[in-house]
């Protein structure tokens, strides 16, 4: 999808009007050839030379799109699309920003406005058919991916994409489950037999997952990412896979490098805490966590993780809340210790009693369930 928007991203800044400058040449000339960092501080100067010009914050929008900088680029594109609604290039990056941060419900509405003008545009499609399933409107992204099976039969991110949302489907629709998984088989199947691809190699990667061998799941990641390494989604399941077979600190370098692209991002943070909780450096992962509850407060590993981190510090009355939070995910007992011992530690007598009746019926009832 990327090297298909860089061709339009080109195409784009050689058809628009604006203001003609030795910076913008020099602008234009950078982004072509792959330095979207040391363009975006020239359109940055432009458009506070002219700031009305949607063009201009289009261009600058591009410029952030490939530097990984996608809360930027959503903030120039909405810039521009309040000047001219109804700017193509505007809609497409904005949708495209969206998908890339995951946000899959905002990405809908400009990519439709992009295929509202200009039906046969491939790469505003297949992001619409991604942005529907990631928004789990898995029959509408289904239509989507059929389409373009037919436009483009050969390109492996549609296959992908169908095989992953008639799984979906299967899951949805008990009473034609099988039709569905058959039907996804098969796209998995046209997708083994084409070239080799990034999206065959996750596709291997997520079976391996499936039957929890990690460090293989890694490998298929590592090889995918080689085929596409500004692939966001991919790192992410790279470093889940890391995180999941122990390889903390190589899971954190992968984070290192992402950052930039969201460094809000809750889940970059919980598993930067949870690595080095993991790593025995309750310390040093009490920032990330704190961040990662802060930006998405029904996140509760990391709550989870943050209580046992505060617990671990001495901070046993601050534990409290995040390991109270988390109890709806204890499968073994071990957060409502966790709660006991705060409650504990912080003089909480009878609130420590209650506590530690709840974990030794918790405890006994799943003895029973699994004698």
């Amino acid at each position: 999808m990327r090297r298909v928007l860089l061709l339009l991203s080109a195409a784009t800044l050689c058809a628009q009007s604006v203001p003609s400058s030795e910076q913008l040449r020099r602008a234009r000339e950078l982004l072509v050839a792959g330095k979207p960092e040391d363009a975006i501080p020239i359109y940055q100067e432009l458009v506070r030379t002219v700031p009305n010009n949607p063009e201009l914050l289009t261009n600058l929008c591009i410029a952030e799109f490939k530097a990984k900088r996608y809360r930027d680029a959503i903030e120039q594109a909405q810039a521009a699309l309040r000047l001219q609604p109804d700017l193509p290039s505007a809609n497409l990056f904005l949708g495209a920003s969206y998908v890339e941060l995951g946000e899959s419900a905002a990405a809908i509405p400009p990519l439709n406005k992009v295929l509202g003008t200009q039906p046969n545009d491939r790469n505003a499609r297949l992001m619409l058919a991604q942005a529907l399933s990631g928004a789990k409107r898995y029959e509408e992204a289904a239509e989507q991916f059929r389409k373009l099976s037919e436009l483009v039969p050969d390109n492996p991110k549609v296959w992908y994409g169908l095989g992953q949302t008639y799984d979906r489907l299967s899951q949805r629709a008990p009473g034609e489950r099988e039709k569905y998984r058959e039907l996804a088989q098969q796209a998995y199947d046209r997708l083994m037999r084409l070239p080799r691809s990034s999206e065959a190699y996750v596709h291997a990667a997520e079976l391996r997952a499936e039957s929890g061998e990690w460090a293989e799941a890694a490998r298929q990641w590592r090889e995918a990412l080689k085929l596409a390494p500004d692939d966001w989604r991919i790192r992410t399941g790279l470093v889940w896979a890391l995180y999941r077979s122990r390889d903390y600190r190589a899971a954190l370098a992968l984070i290192d490098g992402m950052r930039k692209g969201d460094p809000d991002s809750a889940e970059l943070n919980f598993l930067s805490g949870a690595c080095w909780l993991n790593l025995e450096e309750p310390e040093k992962s009490i920032p990330y966590l704190e961040k990662a509850t802060g930006a998405d407060s029904h996140l509760l590993p990391a709550h989870a993780a943050l209580g046992q981190a505060l617990l671990e510090t001495g901070r046993a009355k601050d534990a409290i809340p995040h390991l109270q939070a988390a109890l709806p995910i204890d499968e073994d007992g071990s957060r409502r210790f966790q709660l006991f011992r705060a409650y504990a530690i912080a003089g909480q007598g009878e609130s420590a009693r209650q506590a530690l009746s709840d974990y030794k019926e918790f405890t006994k009832r799943l003895r029973l369930a699994n004698p």
